[in-house]
């Protein structure tokens, strides 16, 4: 079904309604994703729709963007993709941040396999969880908002374990200012580092092991408070 509605001035054309507050539509340049509430309720050809209903849009970054969200179309639930999207937005008002349309897909895909995990009792403990809750604590209380929220709409109880880990992919997914090349920097330091460790005091440091994945996250704290020089 193809419907077309106006936002901004701008025509698109609906290609997918996923439920009632899930949209894919494209105009004449790219396709996009609409979220809010009661924009896809009724929807017909030709219907325009209220554009005071659209609460966030979210653009592709590139070719690979739209392929990968058409993919997780088929295979996650768009409740999923509506409890992303309202936590996304929760964090961007909260931390003052704007995150990029990866962080859609990616947290939509987490939520819905943590879910059923849980509902399978197949539980994952999170071993990172004290480091995040005292290191990254802007991001814990997002990542409690967005369990409490989830919890809510899906009538389960996640564990405190996904609120570290739902924490950590607002850590790994900023879109700010020159993140990139923060995060490049901090890669080498890093780098820098552990070669110094290695050396001195170690032959071998396995990147899977607990102590290596804390000692990055304590890094990564230093460096997100500017203590290196």
């Amino acid at each position: 079904m193809v419907f077309y509605f106006q936002n901004i001035g701008v025509d698109h054309a609906g290609k997918r309604i996923f439920n009632n507050n899930v949209l894919l539509a494209e105009n004449s340049e790219q396709e996009l994703v609409i979220v809010g509430r009661g924009v896809g309720f009724k929807q017909k050809i030709g219907n325009t729709v209220d554009s005071s209903k659209i609460e966030k849009t979210y653009y592709p970054q590139d070719e690979n963007w739209t392929r990968m969200f058409n993919e997780m179309a088929d295979t996650i639930s768009s409740d999923y993709v509506e409890i992303a999207s309202h936590i996304i937005s929760t964090a961007e008002k909260s931390l003052g941040l704007s995150f990029d349309g990866y962080l859609l897909i990616g947290l939509a895909d987490h939520i819905q396999f943590a879910v059923e995990r849980l509902q399978k009792n197949l539980p994952i403990k999170n071993e990172l969880l004290w480091e995040t809750k005292h290191f990254y604590p802007d991001e814990y209380r997002i990542g409690a908002l967005a369990v409490a929220f989830i919890n809510e709409q899906m009538g389960v109880q996640l564990p405190e374990d996904e609120v570290g880990f739902i924490a950590l992919k607002f850590v790994e997914k900023r879109a700010g200012p020159n993140f990139n090349e923060k995060a490049t920097n901090m890669t080498q330091l890093i780098e820098s580092a552990l070669t110094l460790i290695r050396h001195d005091l170690l032959p071998d440091i396995d990147s899977s092991n607990l102590n290596y994945q804390r000692l990055i996250v304590h890094y990564k704290k230093q460096e997100s408070t500017n203590k290196f020089t």
